[in-house]
């Protein structure tokens, strides 16, 4: 025979089970948002691959580039490696979106060589300008980082007006 309940036995086991589901959501329920880091992170690494993309397009339209751009076109890949690393597969959640990539590769380089050279220049100038404005929306050790990068492509911006 079953034993009616009490409104007050009903009333106790509402709060228990809503008092459980909140300590199961403050620390189980995963978070989609992802951390700043990481969409900034994206971004910077979408980026060096846009970069990488162009010296190589240029390199090939162009084989009489100065050495600048060889060595620009190694600290790239170097950036892009050290940028890989910090990005950990699935940290992105759901909403992860890069920051607005700087320097989208073009389809191809132009012909005349000085204007390939001024597109590199700016490419470089644009994502160093982005890395440095992420900086605000960083750790500080990422944004050490970003620093580095963007002080990195000023130098090739400079060394390729030289050039």
């Amino acid at each position: 025979m079953p034993v009616p309940l009490s409104r007050r036995s009903l009333l106790a086991a509402a709060g228990l089970t809503t008092a459980g589901l909140t300590t199961l959501t403050a620390c189980g329920a995963p978070d989609l948002t992802p951390e700043p880091d990481v969409a900034v992170l994206l971004g910077a690494i979408a980026d060096e691959e846009n970069l990488i993309s162009l010296y190589e397009k240029t390199a090939s339209a162009h084989p009489d580039l100065p050495e600048s751009c060889a060595k620009a076109l190694a600290h790239h890949r170097e950036h892009l490696t050290v940028l890989r690393k910090h990005y950990l597969p699935g940290t992105g959640g759901v909403t992860a979106t890069p920051t607005a990539v700087s320097s989208p590769a073009p389809a191809e380089p132009p012909a005349d060589r000085s204007a390939a050279l001024a597109l590199l220049r700016r490419t470089e100038k644009t994502s160093a300008t982005t890395r440095l404005k992420d900086i605000a929306a960083v750790s500080p050790g990422m944004s050490q980082l970003l620093a580095s990068i963007a002080a990195c492509e000023t130098g090739h911006a400079t060394a390729l007006s030289l050039a």
